[in-house]
C-alpha cells in the first residue's frame, strides 16, 4: 500500500514499476504469477544485485548446475563420438517448395498486428520460461506450438518475419535474441532444403540455446565494457548451464541439447567449449552458430552501438572465408537475407535512398527496394518499387542507421 521509494527491476534490469507507485497486493500477485521471483528496489546496479543474489536460490541453483555440468557434458562428448555422423541431410519434400517466395505489397494492418503479436509471443515465451512461470512439463509442447506458428508465417511472407526481427527492446536482448536466432534459423534451414519436420527442429535448437545465460552472473551480462579472459571463462560456461536448464524440460528433441551445447563451436576449431572441428559439429548447431552471430552482431550492447546490418553480414561471409563458419550455411543465410538484408537502407547507382522490402532467392547483391527519396532529395509519395534483379540498377552502398532514422521517418 505504500509508494515505492525508488525503481522496482527485476533481476535482468527490467523496469517492473517506476518510484512513486504505491505497491499493492494485486501488483505483486500479478508479478508473482508472472515468474518474477526477485526484485530490485533502487537505482540498478548489476554489482549490488550479484551480491545479494549470492544467499538467495538463485545462487544455489548455479552451484546445484555446477555438481552435474561435468557428468552432462562428458555424456554428450561421448554421443557425439558415437555418431556416424553430425552432418544431418536434408530429406523428403523440402519446405521451401511450401513458401511463397513472392513479395507481398498490400499487408493488411491486421496481418501485420497479427504476426507482430507472434513476435511478442516468442519473446514472452523465453522470457517465461527463464523466470519460471512456464513449467518445465509444458515447456516442450508450448515450443513446438510457437516454432509452429513462425513457420506458418515465414511460409507466407518471409520478407515480413524477417523484417519484424529488427524491432529490438534493449532491455529484453536475451529473449529477444532467442526468438530472432529461431528466426534466422528457421531462414536458413528452408535454404538449405530441409524439410518442414527438420525446419522446425532446426528452430527449436536455436530457441533454447542461449537459456544458461540465466544463470551467468549479471554483472557480467550487462557490462558496458569488453569482458578480460577471466569473465569471459565464466560466460562461456552458458552452454554447459543451459544443458542443466534443459535436462529439466521433457519432450524436446535429442539435437536442441547437442545444439546448445555446440553453438559456439567453429568449423576450424576455434569455438568453444570442446574445440571441435566442423565434422565433429552438429549440423543444427553450425546453423543456430551463424544466425547467432548475425543477430548479435546487429543487436545494441552495453559496451558497443549495432552493427549495420551489411556490415554484420559482410563480417559473418568473411569468417565462413577463413573456415570459421560452413559455406553453405552461411550462403543459406544469404538466400533469404541478401547481402543486404531485410530492412536495410541503401544508395542505389541512380542516387536514390530507399529500403530494401524482399530478397529475391540467389541474386544475393539485388534484392526488391522500397525508393523512399530521389537522387534530388525529395521522397517519393508513395514509394516506388525497384526490381533489381530486372533492373539496370544497383545497390551502390549501404545507407548508416543515423541518417536512416531521418529518412525512414514516416515510412
Amino acid at each position: 500500500g505504500r509508494p515505492l521509494g525508488g525503481p522496482l527491476y527485476d533481476r535482468r534490469g527490467r523496469l517492473l514499476l517506476a518510484e512513486g507507485n504505491a505497491f499493492t497486493q494485486e501488483m505483486l500477485t500479478s508479478l508473482v504469477n508472472g515468474g518474477t521471483k526477485f526484485a530490485y528496489l533502487g537505482q540498478w546496479d548489476p554489482d549490488k544485485v550479484e551480491a545479494l543474489e549470492s544467499t538467495t536460490s538463485v545462487q544455489h541453483y548455479r552451484r546445484e548446475a555446477d555438481a552435474v555440468l561435468e557428468a552432462l557434458s562428458a555424456e554428450l562428448d561421448r554421443q557425439v563420438d558415437s555418431l556416424d555422423s553430425l552432418n544431418i541431410l536434408p530429406t523428403g519434400r523440402p519446405f521451401s517448395a511450401s513458401v511463397d517466395e513472392s513479395l507481398q505489397r498490400k499487408r493488411s494492418e491486421a496481418r501485420i498486428r497479427e504476426w507482430q503479436s507472434i513476435c511478442q509471443e516468442g519473446v514472452s515465451f523465453v522470457a517465461n520460461l527463464v523466470q519460471g512461470a512456464i513449467a518445465n512439463e509444458t515447456a516442450a509442447d508450448a515450443a513446438v506450438r510457437l516454432i509452429g506458428k513462425i513457420v506458418d508465417v515465414f511460409s507466407k511472407d518471409r520478407s515480413l518475419l524477417v523484417s519484424l526481427t529488427n524491432l529490438r527492446l534493449a532491455s529484453e536482448y536475451h529473449f529477444q535474441h532467442a526468438f530472432n536466432s529461431a528466426v534466422l534459423a528457421i531462414n536458413i534451414a528452408t535454404a538449405m532444403g530441409y524439410n518442414v519436420e527438420q525446419v522446425k527442429e532446426v528452430g527449436i535448437a536455436a530457441l533454447f540455446q542461449d537459456l544458461g545465460m540465466s544463470m551467468v552472473p549479471q554483472s557480467l551480462v550487462q557490462s558496458p565494457r569488453k569482458l578480460d579472459s577471466v569473465e569471459f571463462v565464466d560466460v562461456q560456461k552458458h552452454t554447459m548451464l543451459g544443458l542443466y536448464v534443459l535436462e529439466q524440460i521433457k519432450g524436446l528433441p535429442a539435437s536442441a541439447r547437442l545444439a546448445m551445447y555446440q553453438h559456439h563451436e567453429r568449423a576450424d576449431g576455434s569455438g568453444y567449449t570442446q574445440r571441435r572441428e566442423r565434422l565433429w559439429i552438429h549440423k543444427y548447431a553450425q546453423i543456430s552458430a551463424v544466425a547467432d552471430v548475425y543477430d548479435a552482431m546487429t543487436s545494441e550492447r552495453p559496451w558497443r552501438r549495432a552493427y549495420a546490418p551489411y556490415l554484420a553480414m559482410e563480417s559473418v561471409i568473411k569468417q565462413a572465408n577463413k573456415g570459421r563458419f560452413n559455406g553453405q550455411i552461411v550462403r543459406g543465410l544469404l538466400r533469404y537475407l541478401s547481402l543486404f538484408p531485410v530492412g536495410s537502407f541503401v544508395r542505389l547507382t541512380n542516387g536514390e535512398i530507399g529500403k530494401v522490402v524482399h530478397t529475391t532467392g540467389d541474386a544475393i547483391d539485388r534484392p526488391d527496394v522500397s525508393a523512399l527519396i530521389n537522387a534530388a532529395g525529395h521522397r517519393y509519395t508513395p514509394p516506388e518499387l525497384r526490381n533489381l534483379a530486372d533492373d539496370e540498377l544497383r545497390i551502390e552502398s549501404y545507407v548508416h542507421a543515423d541518417f536512416a532514422v531521418g529518412v525512414a521517418a514516416g515510412f
